[in-house]
């Protein structure tokens, strides 16, 4: 745009008036563009919506603070980036934490998948590509909520290897198990 300084110094004198006509005409020539940017981050139509629309409402409770000869649109688009890398941020821990949850609740025995076909049938897709001893050792934690020391002595094996078969059948599971349809079994989406 040709004219940003002029507009600019036109929107930040008005925001620093409280003019709402003039918050509205920046909200307008400026939220299609910096949407697009958000959504381009994030890929999601709420979130993208969400972080903009706040970023503009910061934007109206601190005008007093706005320096002069600001750039509204640098000072805009970086706002926006870098409440789309916090928001990033915040979802890979959010999903990290329900994975770790999911796992936990598998593997303890505790989360009752029997109700659901699907899930079992998954389950048994998958315990059906451990290698036998692997899985006979695994089914025994699980199922039979046997310790290493337990499952060592009724296959004479070491806990050693009890530990061993379980920590790779954990990760040949958490492989090939969707973990996202877990998750949405769990948090009852499906």
């Amino acid at each position: 745009m040709s004219n940003t300084g002029h507009n600019d110094d036109y929107f930040t004198e008005g925001l620093r008036n409280r003019s709402h006509t003039v918050f509205e005409a920046l909200f307008r020539h400026y939220y299609p563009g910096v949407y697009r940017f958000a959504y381009s981050y994030l890929m999601n139509r709420h979130h993208a919506e969400d972080i903009v629309q706040d970023v503009f409402a910061s934007l109206w409770r601190g005008a007093q603070s706005l320096p002069e000869g600001v750039n509204l649109q640098n000072y805009i688009y970086t706002a926006v980036k870098h409440a789309c890398f916090d928001h990033l941020k915040h979802i890979r821990v959010v999903d990290s934490n329900k994975q770790k949850l999911v796992e936990s609740l598998i593997f303890s025995g505790t989360f009752e998948y029997e109700e659901d076909p699907c899930l079992q049938e998954k389950i048994a897709e998958c315990m059906a590509l451990l290698p036998d001893q692997q899985r006979q050792v695994l089914e025994l934690k699980i199922n039979q909520r046997m310790g290493y020391r337990e499952i060592a002595s009724r296959m004479n094996i070491s806990e050693g290897t009890v530990h061993t078969h379980i920590k790779r059948a954990y990760q040949t599971i958490r492989k090939n198990l969707p973990a996202l349809y877990i998750l949405l079994r769990v948090w009852g989406v499906l």
